[in-house]
């Protein structure tokens, strides 16, 4: 199977409020991985969660929260509960940002060093 992943994937823990801006409506949940481009979450809801729409994502890391805006790519089923890719979209350089918290919290992974 052909990848299209441009960026390294790091798997996190951290907790998430998700938003879907046509409709407004919130739910939490819990990044899988996270890349420069993107994220993988779970989200415990059963909300209509449908692709090419807008997310707002709240980021919980432990001393900051970053707020992205992404484009759900896709969805997996569950019974109680979702699997979405979203793909960064906002103006600001994910690819800074985001690499500021992986360095922050995730040196480890990045360097094979431990701290």
């Amino acid at each position: 199977m052909h990848q299209r992943r441009e960026f390294v994937r790091f798997k996190v823990p951290f907790c998430i409020q998700y938003t879907d801006l046509y409709s407004s409506q919130e739910c939490l949940g819990v990044l899988r991985d996270i890349n420069m481009g993107g994220a993988k979450i779970l989200l415990d809801t059963k909300l209509s969660i449908i692709p090419e729409r807008f997310a707002s994502l709240h980021i919980f890391f432990p001393h900051n929260t970053l707020e992205v805006t992404g484009r759900v790519v896709w969805v997996r089923e569950f019974n109680d509960r979702k699997e979405v890719g979203v793909c960064f979209v906002d103006n600001f350089d994910p690819s800074k940002d985001v690499f500021n918290y992986i360095m922050r919290y995730f040196r480890d992974e990045t360097t094979g060093r431990n701290y």
